[in-house]
């Protein structure tokens, strides 16, 4: 189990403490502190209430709850403007400046050796692609182009990753359906 997910079970099951993770806040991070704990007890109190559970997130910062607040909220407002970013695209557009340069290479480099079938299949997958919903286009998009994982993906969104799995599983069964696959 990742260090993250146990700490993340910790947070649920205590109110005196919440750990946060410095490396998800700060990426590239150097030295070896790695992980803050937010809460109002000393070193001393903190030990003896956590009987040795924040043993492997050592070495760690203490921070204020209020300082903790503010990463969680920073976080949260970065999944959304995360989230409302990926909404402003169109899933299949490929004419943004960055997106339209790697989309067109990508499509150059797909159509490049393909004869005039081929082609013309790749471009019966892009309408049919779509024909999806905003939400499991944008995860398709995110998924299949961008390679993000199912887990990367519920994070961005703010759901759960069995959420996203059967939204992208819906949604090739209905391209398989469309396809005739």
């Amino acid at each position: 189990m990742s260090l993250e997910r146990i700490a993340k079970s910790l947070n649920r099951d205590q109110g005196q403490y919440k750990l946060i993770s410095l490396v998800h806040h700060y990426p590239g991070i150097k030295g070896g502190v790695k992980w803050a704990v937010a809460t109002n007890l000393s070193l001393e109190e903190l030990e003896k209430v956590a009987e040795g559970e924040l043993n492997i997130f050592k070495p760690f910062i203490l921070i204020t709850p209020e300082q903790g607040k503010a990463f969680a909220e920073f976080e949260r407002l970065d999944k959304r403007l995360e989230m409302e970013e990926l909404r402003h695209h169109s899933a299949f557009a490929f004419d943004e400046e960055v997106e339209g340069y790697v989309g067109a290479q990508f499509m150059h480099e797909i159509c490049s050796g393909l004869d005039q079938e081929d082609a013309l299949d790749a471009h019966i997958v892009r309408t049919a692609l779509k024909q999806l919903s905003d939400k499991q286009q944008r995860r398709f998009r995110l998924f299949f182009y961008y390679g993000y994982s199912e887990n990367e993906i519920a994070r961005i969104e703010g759901v759960s990753q069995p959420a996203v799995h059967d939204s992208i599983q819906a949604g090739l069964k209905r391209l398989k359906y469309m396809l005739n696959w």
